[in-house]
């Protein structure tokens, strides 16, 4: 299910990256037309390798940090934001 990568070329740490859930071949349902070709599941090899990291939200956080500091900074803002106001909701119920 998961497979390890090195985290920087020389670095010593892995982490595990998702790993296809279907075999080669399988039909994947996901047509939208009637008459569409059914689409089949390829190699793990075959699929581009940023596609094993989108699932993993601490990686996209390190490579915002990197690209755009402002960008990362104001997604860390709205986290708090979104955080505060659900604890103030969640104490809010608890008085009542």
């Amino acid at each position: 299910m998961f497979r390890s990568t090195q985290l920087r070329l020389f670095s010593t740490t892995t982490r595990l990256l998702a790993e296809s859930s279907c075999k080669e071949g399988t039909e994947i349902k996901l047509n939208i037309y009637k008459a569409g070709k059914p689409i089949l599941a390829k190699k793990d090899e075959e699929y581009p390798e940023w596609l094993w990291t989108l699932m993993d939200k601490d990686l996209q956080l390190e490579q915002l940090k990197n690209e755009n500091y402002f960008k990362y900074q104001r997604k860390l803002i709205k986290q708090k934001s979104v955080q505060h106001c659900k604890h103030n909701n969640f104490m809010e119920k608890m008085a009542k």
